[in-house]
């Protein structure tokens, strides 16, 4: 009977260990980054740095229309187009930018908690482009890592 009851201790105890360190796999925490954010055909083009955390490797990530950040980190925007004069609205924090081809802008800012904001974007030609309209996902870097998405 003790033999068995240590048995179980011992699974208990092993299964709770496993546990713990399947829980705690390590994320480096991005204080700052910077993400590429091009205009192109009406569509928004967003490269962020890969693991290396530096921009225009071979590890970088890419998305469109939508921009993920990570949370309580320092955030620059840089701005380009390939193709029209855009311009960036982040409503939710009070800030505006133009991309324009051939010039170089750039937008900066904090990120706080987890968050959705609102990502708006238009062009100047007078029509409208939904797919210059996005979101903007921060991530809580803790819980799942910042490049889960």
């Amino acid at each position: 009977m003790i033999v068995r009851v240590t048995n179980q201790l011992f699974i208990a105890v092993l299964f709770l260990t496993c546990l713990t360190a399947c829980n705690d796999v390590p994320h480096e925490r991005i204080d700052t980054i910077t993400v590429e954010v091009t205009g192109d055909e009406y569509n928004w083009h967003f490269r962020y740095p890969g693991e290396d955390g530096i921009l225009g490797t071979e590890d970088d990530k890419f998305s469109e229309r939508n921009l993920y950040l990570p949370d309580n980190a320092n955030v620059t925007l840089e701005l380009n187009s390939k193709d029209y004069v855009y311009n960036i609205t982040l409503p939710d924090i009070g800030i505006k930018e133009i991309a324009v081809p051939e010039l170089d802008f750039s937008m900066q800012f904090k990120t706080k908690d987890e968050a959705t904001w609102e990502f708006k974007g238009d062009q100047f030609c007078g029509f409208s482009h939904e797919t210059l309209i996005g979101e903007v996902f921060i991530r809580n870097q803790a819980s799942d890592g910042f490049y889960t998405w």
